[in-house]
């Protein structure tokens, strides 16, 4: 074997090993915006909640979750991450390939969690940073 090919099958072998990365625990204090992950958790939040109304299921999680750390986000923010996670669980669609689903049953956990990775929820969190960042620097000035 040459030395071409030895360095073609150590580049490949690297970029294999790289690619099998396994998942590294979610740091909140390392995160790339606080406040932006605080905002897309309380809408996921409030989806879920919001899907599982009258039910003891988010009872369940409240005894034993903590839900997110960050304290940054005002009553107002909070607010809006609720309207939004109504609006969004107003509008989660018909489930399309559920035959022997009975009323009310959907696909609640895999709606909240594609909403919650959606580029829409990124674009809308980071113009409410924007705008808390604006009040922020106003309220400063002041």
């Amino acid at each position: 074997m040459n030395a071409k090919t030895k360095w073609v099958y150590l580049f490949i072998l690297i970029v294999s090993l790289s690619s099998c990365i396994s998942y590294q625990k979610f740091d909140y204090n390392k995160s790339d915006n606080n406040w932006v992950t605080a905002f897309k958790d309380n809408v996921f939040f409030a989806s879920l909640k919001g899907s599982y109304q009258k039910d003891t299921i988010f009872q369940l999680i409240e005894k034993k979750d903590a839900f997110n750390p960050y304290d940054g986000l005002t009553i107002d923010d909070l607010n809006e991450t609720i309207k939004l996670a109504n609006e969004f669980v107003k509008n989660i669609p018909e489930p399309a390939m559920c035959e022997n689903c009975k009323e009310r049953e959907n696909y609640y956990v895999a709606n909240c969690l594609h909403y919650y990775e959606s580029c829409e929820l990124d674009w809308i969190a980071k113009e409410a940073y924007r705008k808390h960042l604006e009040i922020e620097k106003e309220s400063i000035s002041k």
